[in-house]
C-alpha cells in the first residue's frame, strides 16, 4: 500500500547509482539474492510503501520504494546473452550509495 508520510523523504533520485546491500537477512525479505551487492541505477521513485520485511513481523513501517535498473552483465557476468536490463523494486533500507 502506498503511504504518503512527510517524515519519509526519498534519499535517492532518478539516475542515482545505488548498490543493494549484501546482507544475510533472517526471515522474510524482498531483496533478491541475485541483486545483493550489485550496483544499479534508480529508474523510478515509486513513493512510500509498506516494508514487507517489517509487515511480516506485524510492524507497520513504510519507506521509499525504488525501481532499480541492473544490467544483466552486473547481475550474471558474461554468462548471459544480450544487453538486457532487469528492473527490481527495492525499498530504501535495501540500498546504499554506490
Amino acid at each position: 500500500a502506498t503511504r504518503e508520510d512527510p517524515k519519509y523523504h526519498p534519499r535517492f533520485q532518478v539516475g542515482t547509482k545505488v548498490r543493494a546491500l549484501n546482507t544475510n537477512t533472517a526471515g522474510h525479505t524482498r531483496l533478491p539474492r541475485y541483486a545483493k551487492g550489485r550496483t544499479g541505477v534508480v529508474n523510478r521513485v515509486q513513493g512510500n510503501h509498506v516494508l514487507p520485511d517489517a509487515s511480516a513481523k506485524g510492524e507497520d513501517i513504510a519507506e521509499p520504494l525504488y525501481c532499480v535498473a541492473f544490467t544483466h552483465l552486473e547481475l550474471w557476468g558474461s554468462s548471459g546473452v544480450g544487453r538486457n536490463i532487469v528492473y527490481v523494486d527495492l525499498w530504501e533500507s535495501y540500498l546504499e550509495p554506490a
